[in-house]
């Protein structure tokens, strides 16, 4: 009785010796949406659908840092998502569960903070001047409603919403407002060494830079990658993207600017290059939030007849391929953790344009338009963030 008394206060001081050494943290976000949505087309029949989504992927987090002692700690983080509106297991559900978001470990100091895993780069870049109010709040509208993900992250028909995996991430000290990043992928957006299930001895890189600055009412940043596909043998896809974004706050106003160049070689066909921009404001009163945003996406200068998307489908170049992106929307902060808000956009592509709200074609969004199809959405919203 005597020995198994001792061994519970042994564990018991070790228990708590650990916990004393390392603080580990649980955070989360989930959101749902009530949608009517719409394609509209004098082609084909398109109806409204009725719909519950949660295209921003809902997700929690554990995060953990320990005092290594010199100014120096060790830090993790691991980002589970889920959808609000449906199980794991069905199809086109984007939430796969344990460690899906951003996942990293690393180490913190004086000198910056060094993490190694999967991060999210270039495609979140913008996100936080639609989303975030002059108050600081996160919104409660649908992901698929930004233009940084419905216009910026797109082009030529392929969208990249891709985190990067085998990934490091230098974070630089914040300094005057000032701070920088620089990263770097050794497997592009694929697994490495692997494409289309067979190993390929020609590596793809993506490079990965990022300046910002951040005091009082002015934030800017400006975003740079440099993509090199895995397998050069194959007739790869690589590209290349500039990225500005920045915001400035007065009163309860807050006014933003976003531009976006991106270049895209096809190894065994040309070049195609695209610009685009968009103009999100919003002001704020009390607890509302009126924001309201304008984007619009460049006809795609090309080099070549025809250029390739990843899946191997030709997509259209030329002429006509650019397209135009609506908001309006109505958020009210019911405590500083919880928003609802009512919202609508509209998305015009040109005759050849081909872009789609974020996850169209999948169970989060709806059907996806196709070229020189307009697809509108009327969206109910509530967000919690814990």
């Amino acid at each position: 009785m005597k020995k198994s008394l001792l061994a519970l206060a042994v564990l018991g001081a070790f228990a708590t010796g650990v916990q004393a050494q390392t603080s580990v943290s649980i955070g989360g976000l989930i959101q749902a949406n009530v949608k009517s949505y719409k394609i509209s087309n004098t082609t084909r029949i398109a109806k409204n659908e009725l719909r519950v989504d949660d295209d921003y992927t809902s997700r929690f987090w554990l995060t953990g840092t320990e005092d290594l002692g010199g100014g120096l700690s060790a830090l993790f983080y691991v980002e589970n998502r889920f959808n609000t509106d449906q199980r794991q297991s069905t199809g086109g559900a984007t939430g796969a569960g344990l460690a899906d978001g951003d996942t990293y470990v690393g180490l913190k100091g004086g000198f910056g903070q060094v993490t190694v895993g999967k991060h999210f780069w270039m495609a979140v870049q913008g996100l936080s001047t639609e989303f975030v109010s002059a108050s600081g709040n996160i919104v409660a509208m649908p992901t698929s409603m930004t233009a940084t993900s419905t216009i910026l992250s797109q082009a030529g028909g392929y969208t990249d919403i891709t985190r990067r995996l085998n990934s490091i991430t230098y974070r630089s000290p914040v300094i005057n407002g000032f701070n920088g990043v620089v990263g770097v992928s050794t497997a592009s957006a694929g697994a490495e060494g692997v494409i289309n299930g067979s190993p390929t001895y020609s590596d793809g890189r993506e490079y990965y830079l990022q300046g910002g600055y951040n005091n009082g009412p002015l934030s800017l940043g400006l975003a740079y990658r440099d993509f090199t596909a895995e397998g050069r043998a194959a007739a790869g896809l690589d590209d290349k993207q500039l990225r500005f974004f920045g915001h400035y706050k007065f009163g309860g106003f807050k006014l933003g600017l976003m531009l976006d160049r991106a270049d895209r070689t096809d190894v065994g066909a040309g070049k195609s290059s695209r610009n685009a921009w968009a103009i999100p404001v919003s002001y704020v009163f009390g607890n509302s939030t009126i924001l309201a945003s304008f984007a619009k996406a460049g006809d795609l200068s090309v080099g070549a007849v025809n250029m390739r998307t990843p899946t191997g489908a030709v997509g259209n170049t030329g002429k006509d391929t650019g397209a135009k992106l609506w908001v309006l929307g109505y958020d009210y902060a019911l405590s500083k953790r919880t928003n609802i808000g009512v919202y609508y956009s509209r998305l015009d592509n040109d005759a050849r344009g081909q872009y789609v709200p974020l996850f169209a074609g999948t169970s989060l969004t709806g059907t996806a338009p196709v070229a020189g199809e307009t697809a509108s959405t009327f969206a109910l919203g509530v967000k919690h963030t814990f």
